[in-house]
């Protein structure tokens, strides 16, 4: 059976989980292939990531395979019990059989005690009792015919699991890695009569603080320590291990180092691994920088289990690394071939690794709150509250107190009004440097957050930018970020604060030539997205881009459908803007797949953007 965890019970009664209701529950919902565990220090995070590895789990898949199995029961009971009522004869009659049947119920969760194949196997068992049977006979018919025809019953409702229904009730063995925060692949002892010690310290250490023997012995805690020997047990092992640790260089090669091949050389001289990047030479880990150490203790244990079901907890994965970095891991982590099974919980303090998730589809982002009981005594017990927080929710950047942390990091900025602008940009660029390989055109390519990131800085925030106004604590932003790019929705309400915008920025400032990023869409695109909304082909053709260049395409779409909109709720809301601005954005990023679907103005605009990265990162 192939599926991830959606919900799981929390064993631990200090947890619960604050449901859309806003009522407490037992069990973490909405979980997706990545998780992210945020809050403060203290708030519970990485106790509840070791109260998940030690206790057994007991879950609710993202499969069918609950719904299956339930619709299954209630068949074979009702078709069982048809059965009997046709032939007049009472089931209770048949003890074991009766009994059995009763024992198969329908399931909420799962859990290791569960064996489903065992009580269908025992159903079976029963029924063959009965077609040894065959002299005697229950109200005129024989046993032996009542087994036939029950197991041609059976038959025909297990089919709903294929052919193998012994594989299809096997639940998985999820096995647990934990990668805490204590983590390093140098050797930490030495002496001058043994030399380096590869005992896995850090490891020891983790398992005497937080898991009894029987925990430990179920879990992997991966704290890169014994990186240097499995790499060296590796490189001298038989063919399969040769080629494991072959494909494993060529893993990180391709996801983050542009190709550049990689080779892991565990060197007895230093008593560390040496690592030769490209043309470059072969340097010990300590000197080819910390970034890169941790992603070979974040990636090496995911890459050695490929295959198998696994669950990885992760403490702070953003510890060492570049937020360009931090992006490539994620992408990594959500990559789907060879770890289909995996799943990841995580905590972490990066503002950035929170501002990534926005930009990502399969992954939650849950918030963790302490609060102590109202006793007067001295030592209460903390309670620990866990939110899921909506796509879009920016409650968690808040929460830690700071926003987009890439604009610190990158060589150049592009300034957009909010996450939809910035949505569509990025999707604009991305298609623009496609466009410009296939047609075989000498560029370059740049990395968003190592050579430029987007920053949404709100429409209203620039009236405190240093050099328009003369306030007391102006926001110097050219200080603050370095070089930037400019786009603003075109507003007659501040054309005197775009003049002056322009002259400070020049080139660097753009103002749309509509009235905001939606208009930018063509009208092939626009008619997709209502097509989309709609469930059928729109009925409005009658009308060119110029027509709603510069009006509110949310009202623009309802007074063109009229009468004749199939969509319950409005494209507009108050102000004539579209009303699901994001929802909208997916949509249109959906219909657009190549250079020729993007309106010549939006063209412009990406050419503009890719001129300016380009001129910052000569």
């Amino acid at each position: 059976m192939q599926h991830l965890i959606k919900e799981v019970k929390l064993l631990d009664e200090n947890y619960s989980f604050l449901n859309n209701s806003e009522t407490s529950e037992n069990r973490i919902r909405f979980l997706s292939k990545l998780n992210i565990f945020v809050g403060e220090n203290n708030s519970g995070k990485s106790r509840l990531l070791r109260s998940l590895l030690s206790n057994e789990l007991d879950y609710v898949p993202d499969s069918s395979f609950i719904e299956d199995y339930n619709t299954f029961v209630e068949n074979l009971k009702n078709e069982f019990e048809s059965y009997f009522q046709k032939k007049k004869i009472d089931i209770k009659g048949f003890i074991n059989l009766y009994k059995t049947l009763d024992e198969i119920k329908n399931i909420e969760s799962i859990n290791k005690s569960m064996n489903l194949n065992e009580k269908l196997s025992k159903l079976e068992q029963n029924i063959q009792q009965l077609e040894n049977q065959g002299n005697i006979f229950s109200e005129g018919v024989s046993h032996t015919t009542i087994a036939q025809n029950l197991f041609q019953i059976f038959r025909v409702k297990t089919c709903i699991f294929g052919e193998n229904l012994e594989q299809s009730l096997k639940l998985p063995e999820f096995q647990k890695i934990y990668i805490p925060i204590l983590r390093g692949t140098k050797p930490i002892k030495y002496t001058e009569s043994e030399g380096f010690q590869y005992a896995d310290f850090y490891g020891t250490r983790i398992r005497k603080d937080y898991f009894t023997d029987e925990v430990s012995n179920k879990i992997e805690v991966f704290t890169g320590s014994t990186s240097y020997n499995e790499i060296k047990r590796f490189l001298l092992g038989n063919l399969k291990e040769r080629k494991l640790i072959a494909g494993y260089e060529k893993y990180l090669s391709e996801n983050f180092f542009d190709n550049k091949p990689i080779a892991l050389i565990p060197s007895q001289s230093n008593g560390v691994i040496t690592v030769k990047v490209g043309d470059e030479t072969e340097r010990p880990i300590y000197e080819v920088g910390d970034g890169i150490e941790s992603i070979i203790i974040l990636t090496m244990p995911l890459f050695l289990n490929k295959g198998k079901s696994l669950l990885v907890f992760i403490e702070e994965p953003e510890k060492l690394l570049h937020p360009g970095l931090q992006r490539k891991l994620i992408e990594t982590l959500l990559c789907e071939e060879g770890f289909e099974n995996y799943q990841y919980f995580i905590t972490t303090h990066s503002n950035h690794l929170l501002d990534i998730t926005f930009d990502f589809s399969k992954i939650s982002v849950y918030t963790l709150r302490k609060k102590l009981d109202d006793g007067t005594h001295d030592e209460k017990d903390p309670k620990f509250s866990i939110e899921n927080l909506s796509q879009g929710d920016r409650s968690a950047l808040e929460l830690l107190g700071v926003r987009n942390s890439s604009v610190f990091l990158s060589n150049c900025t592009i300034w957009v009004e909010g996450i939809t602008d910035r949505l569509y940009f990025r999707h604009y660029l991305k298609l623009y440097l496609e466009y410009m390989k296939n047609k075989g055109e000498d560029f370059a390519e740049f990395k968003e957050d190592f050579h430029y990131s987007f920053v949404e800085y709100g429409g209203g925030n620039i009236t405190h930018w240093s050099f328009l106004d003369k306030e007391d604590h102006p926001i110097n932003v050219e200080k603050l970020c370095g070089k930037l790019f400019l786009i603003t929705d075109k507003d007659k309400n501040k054309d005197g604060r775009h003049e002056k915008l322009e002259k400070e920025l020049g080139v660097r400032f753009y103002c749309l030539e509509c009235k905001e990023v939606e208009n930018l869409l063509s009208k092939k695109v626009l008619l997709e997205v209502v097509k989309d909304y709609e469930k059928a082909d729109p009925i409005i053709e009658d009308f060119e881009e110029s027509d709603y260049k510069n009006v509110y395409l949310g009202k623009f779409i309802d007074d063109k459908l009229g009468a004749d909109k199939k969509r319950t709720a409005s494209y507009a809301d108050k102000s004539g803007t579209v009303s699901d601005k994001s929802g909208f954005c997916l949509r249109a990023r959906k219909y657009i797949t190549e250079w020729d679907d993007l309106s010549n103005e939006a063209k412009g605009i990406c050419e503009r953007i890719y001129q300016f990265i380009k001129e910052n990162n000569g």
